[in-house]
């Protein structure tokens, strides 16, 4: 019996070693500002690696609302990122939908609130 509990202890320690650790822990924090709105519309973000390992890549996508109306998406390409680091980008938005937001601001029929939200994904590699 003691060897049986020897041998599942052991199995167990191999596996914990093996498993790669939890994304949800070492996810990334990310920081966003506006830049010139328009026709088309900048928004920085700054994201910066929170976790002990090196991020191969980070990129993603950016939704952007006007006044609670959605108006367009970009995408956003970071590249790598060590620990402890952070790195900066751009994603603009260029549409229609955003063209007749600001139409709307400058005949004074709606107000420009902007609200965008980003959703980066951090793509990990792992050294042993």
């Amino acid at each position: 019996m003691k060897r049986f509990f020897a041998f599942l202890s052991s199995f167990l320690l191999v596996g914990s070693l093996a498993a790669p650790p939890a994304a949800a822990a070492a996810a990334p924090r990310m920081k966003l500002s506006f830049g010139w709105c328009k026709t088309a519309c900048e928004i920085r973000i700054k994201v910066t690696n929170t976790s002990r390992y090196d991020i191969a890549w980070v990129g993603g996508t950016c939704r952007l609302r006007v006044n609670g109306r959605y108006v367009g998406k970009g995408t956003v390409y970071l590249g790598p990122i060590k620990r402890g680091h952070s790195r900066s980008g751009t994603c603009n938005v260029v549409d229609s939908r955003l063209k007749e937001a600001w139409w709307d601001y400058e005949n004074g029929d709606a107000d420009f609130r902007t609200y965008a939200t980003v959703k980066a994904i951090p793509h990990y590699r792992y050294r042993r």
